[in-house]
């Protein structure tokens, strides 16, 4: 089901024409919670496309390319609950501290976002207010309603990341990363290398403990629940072939990873 939670101050950033800020499908047959921060490349109407080319909205900036796809996928296998960003990140990062420098970036990857330059407080809080806060709170309802059916969640955040960055390659197809529920990682990356040819990479392209993971650190590592958080490189998840192929391999990882710490 879709639902949309209010929690704004007049003069409103949503309308009836926009899409909700978030996506949440709940299941009672899983403890299995899937999280998916950067989903969308929507902007609300009212922020006309934050002035930014039309074209940057198709690209890592704006959005994890194929990692709503992986995620559903994943949900639709295992019967799971999922949480989707219904917002760009370039309107404000579900993901990143509300007082980190970026959680509205001014600039990504040297595309200067014009519609974010020099924000009242008022315009930052209407974000805030209207897309930030609601999608964390569709998290905790979702997380509140597993618990209303199990011992706790077992949380699995999907993420994917641009093959060069900054003009660097990046080598890995797949990355892990942890900072405190490394159990759950370790069981990860063994069962991709054992079952899989892919290059994986342990905290990479980048490590958990890096100030960007709000939604992980927020919803699982501050609470004690089991989670994995995975990085996809995005060349690898293109098309649903692509899509198909991981989401199969990581429902299968997640029922081992279940089955051994006995999270089911």
């Amino acid at each position: 089901m879709k639902t949309m939670i209010h929690c704004h101050k007049e003069p409103r950033l949503l309308t009836q024409a926009d899409s909700p800020p978030f996506e949440l499908i709940q299941s009672d047959t899983s403890n299995v919670l899937v999280v998916c921060d950067h989903a969308s490349n929507v902007v609300p109407e009212a922020l006309n496309g934050l002035g930014v080319a039309e074209q940057h909205f198709s690209e890592h900036i704006a959005i994890d390319i194929g990692a709503a796809e992986v995620s559903r996928l994943i949900a639709k296998t295992l019967n799971a609950s999922v949480v989707l960003a219904g917002f760009s990140r370039l309107v404000i990062d579900p993901n990143r501290f509300l007082s980190a420098k970026d959680s509205i970036p001014q600039i990504s990857d040297q595309v200067v976002i014009n519609g974010n330059q020099g924000l009242s407080e008022q315009a930052k809080m209407l974000r805030i207010e209207e897309l930030f806060l609601p999608y964390h709170y569709a998290v905790n309802q979702a997380i509140t309603h597993i618990k209303s059916h199990y011992a706790m969640p077992f949380m699995v955040f999907v993420h994917s990341f641009t093959p060069v960055f900054q003009g660097q390659q990046r080598p890995w197809e797949i990355g892990i990363l942890w900072e405190g529920d490394e159990a759950a990682a370790s069981l990860l990356i063994d069962f991709l290398r054992e079952n899989t040819a892919y290059n994986v990479g342990e905290n990479e392209p980048y490590h958990a403990c890096s100030p960007v993971g709000y939604t992980a650190k927020t919803h699982a590592e501050s609470k004690g629940y089991p989670h994995i958080l995975i990085e996809i490189r995005q060349d690898m998840i293109l098309d649903e072939e692509g899509q198909a192929i991981f989401a199969k391999v990581l429902t299968a990882a997640i029922e081992y990873i279940q089955s051994v710490l006995q999270i089911k």
